[in-house]
């Protein structure tokens, strides 16, 4: 079995385990009292990973992804006993692993934690990295934490049960790191599109490995998300306006997003026409309506995005493929450039 660890100095070693064996978690927790957050959907769909461990249900949606669930989840852990000793593995989508690392961070002060992601965009971006949390109202991830799991089981054969836009949904993630600098994803988008389109599992494997790769070595060098990390959010700021406002999936509305930053590289001059005209082809050629249109609803949004600061907004950008740089841009200016 392959693994790979990162170290932070917020939690010594998260381990990684790319794995076929969904029920893995079980020998990694060992002997201590074990409870799981999932989905209804993955308790109906793989009912043998859950054995007789005490289970804790949630639904996986944007709409409950906030401290009421939180609430509720802890109360669960209190009627069940679990204390600082026992174990909570979640095994989800985003918004499970989003709030597994959440609630481990804060139940009496923080508790043990490993997470089983299921679907492509847990498993190549969401569940890495130690960023938990929920949102607030409208404001997306506004409440949450820095923490990472003992443990990640990153199995791709999870992908095969994906419906076509949660699979469309992590794929739009894979992309958004071919274009701020792996190359070997960019190739393999490349070289393997029509392999990619029907879901080939040899591919997806490599897709979803190169990405943990590129986003723990950046986690490494920057865990709190005070510099170098901040190019993970490359099409993130418009694309969680555009996600909230029109419920689109996240990657989904992550690609509409790294095509505004695009336009706006263009405009401001430090990307050139050819470059724009290739990353816009690589995200149609993947079946992908990269158009987009704000109104003052998703300008409001952006307004409160966490990547806000007095005035300015971090906004991610391309000088070329595998080159992005952070600016510092007024809300206005954004606003006029892709209005």
């Amino acid at each position: 079995m392959q693994k790979r660890t990162y170290c932070t100095e917020r939690k010594s070693t998260t381990t990684i385990y790319f794995s076929s064996d969904k029920k893995y978690f079980h020998e990694l927790a060992g002997n201590r009292r074990t409870v799981i957050i999932s989905s209804r959907n993955i308790l109906k769909s793989f009912p043998e990973i859950f054995q007789e461990e005490n289970t804790i249900i949630i639904e996986d949606d944007e709409s409950h992804k906030n401290l009421a669930t939180v609430e509720e989840i802890v109360s669960k852990l209190l009627q069940l006993g679990i204390d600082r000793h026992s174990y909570i593995i979640g095994i989800g989508g985003g918004i499970v692993c989003d709030i597994t690392g959440f609630v481990s961070h804060i139940f009496m002060r923080g508790i043990r934690f490993g997470l089983v992601p299921t679907t492509l965009l847990a498993m190549s971006d969401a569940a890495i990295g130690g960023k938990n949390g929920v949102n607030f109202g409208e404001n997306k991830n506004m409440i949450g934490s820095f923490d990472n799991p003992d443990f990640i089981i990153a199995d791709s054969s999870f992908v095969q049960t994906l419906t076509q836009e949660q699979y469309m949904s992590g794929l739009g993630e894979i992309i958004k790191y071919a274009l701020i600098g792996n190359e070997k994803i960019l190739n393999l988008l490349q070289d393997n599109q029509a392999k990619i389109l029907n879901h080939d599992n040899e591919i997806i494997s490599k897709l979803v490995e190169e990405s943990i790769l590129t986003k723990t070595e950046i986690v490494e060098n920057d865990p709190l998300d005070t510099s170098i990390r901040h190019i993970l959010n490359f099409g993130h700021s418009i694309g969680h306006s555009i996600e909230l406002m029109e419920n689109l999936p996240h990657g989904i509305a992550v690609v509409k997003g790294m095509n505004a930053a695009v336009d706006i590289s263009l405009k401001i001059g430090i990307l050139g026409n050819e470059k724009a005209k290739t990353i816009k082809q690589l995200l149609t050629s993947f079946g992908y309506d990269i158009s987009y249109c704000l109104g003052e609803k998703h300008i409001e949004l952006l307004c409160h995005d966490k990547k806000k600061e007095d005035s300015q907004i971090r906004f991610v950008l391309l000088e070329d493929i595998g080159k992005p740089v952070i600016k510092k841009m007024p809300v206005e200016q954004i606003t006029a450039l892709i209005g």
